[in-house]
């Protein structure tokens, strides 16, 4: 799966994090995210713009975006596909318009115009255990390469959210024969 990563180099970026944390008695929140990002940098960890790659990913041959996010929780995500390019990705066809954790939108010409109003499901990749963290999965986002159908993932990558289109790699993986088929129960659900 290709993401668009944030590259940068580690010891500019933890020079950086280090002017952030000095000048941090009048910071804004969002200069708490950018220190927080550079520390994670510095720490060579991988920075990703998971919305921005679902956008370069483009579309499917039926019309739905390559890749797909959701909540680490949710057991199926739904793509409710726009004729003027925008999408929302969420776990129920009529979400919480105020939920900006766990529903994500994409304005218009985000993707090419089509000519319908078109809806998926996607199910969403277990994370295997070993990589799960201990508490609150809630708080992590998944994103893989959707299948849109009533098909088991493949290659999901396990995401914690810094801000805006900013975000942790906290494990990537394949999910396991055993997995794949343990996760095939869900579809008759």
């Amino acid at each position: 799966m290709n993401v668009e990563t944030i590259v940068f180099d580690r010891k500019k970026a933890l020079d950086l994090y280090r002017k952030y944390k000095t000048h941090q008695h009048y910071a804004q929140p969002i200069d708490h995210a950018i220190q927080r990002a550079y520390q994670l940098i510095a720490q060579g960890r991988v920075v990703i713009k998971a919305l921005e790659s679902i956008q370069l990913a483009g579309l499917n041959e039926k019309g739905y975006p390559k890749l797909a996010i959701a909540n680490a929780t949710h057991e199926r995500c739904i793509v409710e596909m726009s004729n003027d390019g925008s999408a929302r990705m969420a776990r129920q066809r009529w979400p919480n318009r105020l939920d900006r954790t766990n529903v994500f939108t994409f304005p218009a010409d985000t993707f090419p115009r089509q000519n319908k109003f078109a809806t998926a499901e996607a199910q969403v990749p277990l994370v295997p255990i070993h990589l799960r963290p201990k508490r609150a999965l809630g708080n992590y986002h998944v994103l893989w390469e959707a299948e849109w159908t009533r098909m088991v993932p493949h290659d999901p990558m396990l995401l914690r959210r810094i801000k805006g289109d900013m975000w942790l790699v906290v494990a990537a993986w394949d999910l396991t024969e055993v997995e794949r088929a343990a996760l095939a129960t869900r579809l008759n659900t």
